[in-house]
């Protein structure tokens, strides 16, 4: 029922998803809109951040993709020729719909599928436990990841976000050296982060 998985993840706190609130009391301001209508979802990203159309680290620890959809830190980490810091949506389109009564199963699909592989697909990768949250006002699960690109450590955290029979896998991500620094950003752009739904999902037409 799960999809795959994608490779570039992080570990974030284990704290309920920033609300828009605490975007606003973060200060940080988001001037442009990136909107997939065919998927239904849309964030905000300011510059130095800027649509990449290179995203292939995003894909490297498990099933592809539906569609990917990420803006990266142009004036931050670059590590093997790319951009390392950065927001990333990737999207899977699921067999069946699931709800708050599938939700258990979903997560056990998770740790018993999608984790692993991309634990085996990564070397020297760690996880945390997945904490069950919500983003976008839909449910959610959340981990926290954390692992090496050429010597160079990375961190990240990823959530594992449902919307009837459509997974919305939301990746924030920077090295370790930018990642304080980052976090005021990323609260926003997670805080802004928004599912109109597709055709099979809850949100559409709402």
């Amino acid at each position: 029922m799960v999809s795959g998985c994608s490779a570039s993840v992080s570990v974030g706190d284990t704290s309920p998803s920033p609300s828009a609130e605490s975007s606003q009391s973060a200060g940080v301001e988001l001037t442009e809109t990136l909107v997939n209508d065919e998927y239904g979802f849309s964030f905000k990203y300011a510059p130095p951040f800027e649509p990449q159309d290179d995203t292939s680290f995003a894909g490297e620890g498990g099933g592809d993709s539906s569609k990917t959809e990420a803006v990266f830190d142009t004036e931050g980490s670059q590590i093997g020729g790319q951009y390392r810091d950065a927001f990333v949506v990737n999207i899977y389109p699921l067999n069946a719909e699931v709800t708050e009564d599938d939700l258990p199963a979903a997560k056990a699909e998770l740790e018993n599928s999608v984790i692993p592989e991309l634990k085996s697909s990564t070397p020297g990768i760690t996880i945390s436990p997945l904490v069950e949250t919500t983003l976008a006002g839909k449910p959610a699960f959340e981990a926290d990841v954390a692992f090496d690109v050429e010597g160079q450590p990375i961190k990240s955290t990823m959530y594992f976000v449902f919307d009837g029979s459509t997974e919305y896998q939301v990746l924030v991500q920077a090295s370790q050296k930018n990642w304080d620094g980052l976090q005021p950003t990323f609260d926003s752009m997670l805080a802004s982060f928004t599912i109109t739904g597709t055709s099979g999902s809850p949100s559409a037409g709402a």
